[in-house]
């Protein structure tokens, strides 16, 4: 069924008890609500003058324009679009993690360095001064022999 107003298929259909034409629910309510009159005679229109259809759902047809070879492709066209702009996009954000990531375990490399460099260095120290404590009482010693 189509409305007798704008041409296009109803969803909500209902029809005028003055002139019997259906018409799209909302779009007949707002004409009566400008106009107060019917659009197909002219008489005077309220909305309880509107008797609702109980119709099975329709269901909307496929648009013409997906039925062509050339709109199908400009479909397709757009689907390769939008998925080659999202994987550029995933290449970006992956290049960036990997550049984060590779600056940071640069810094975790040098920090271990660093650790291993204090380590073995507190080490050292710590045979320094048993040496050192050590050598002292060895140290006396000798230099007493000397004389």
């Amino acid at each position: 069924m189509l409305c007798a107003l704008t041409g296009k298929p109803v969803t909500n259909p209902v029809v005028s008890k003055k002139s019997g034409g259906v018409f799209e629910k909302s779009a007949i309510e707002e004409y009566v609500f400008q106009h107060n009159q019917d659009p197909l005679n002219g008489e005077q229109l309220s909305e309880d003058d509107l008797i609702e259809i109980q119709t099975s759902r329709i269901v909307p047809a496929r648009a013409s324009t997906s039925e062509s070879i050339p709109s199908l492709l400009q479909v397709f066209q757009n689907e390769y679009d939008a998925l080659a702009l999202e994987s550029f996009e995933l290449k970006k954000q992956m290049l960036e993690a990997r550049k984060e990531l590779s600056s940071t375990l640069y810094y975790h490399d040098a920090a271990v360095k660093v650790a291993a460099r204090l380590m073995n260095e507190r080490d050292e120290a710590r045979a320094a001064i048993k040496r050192l404590s050590n050598g002292t009482d060895g140290e006396t010693d000798a230099m007493e022999t000397d004389k």
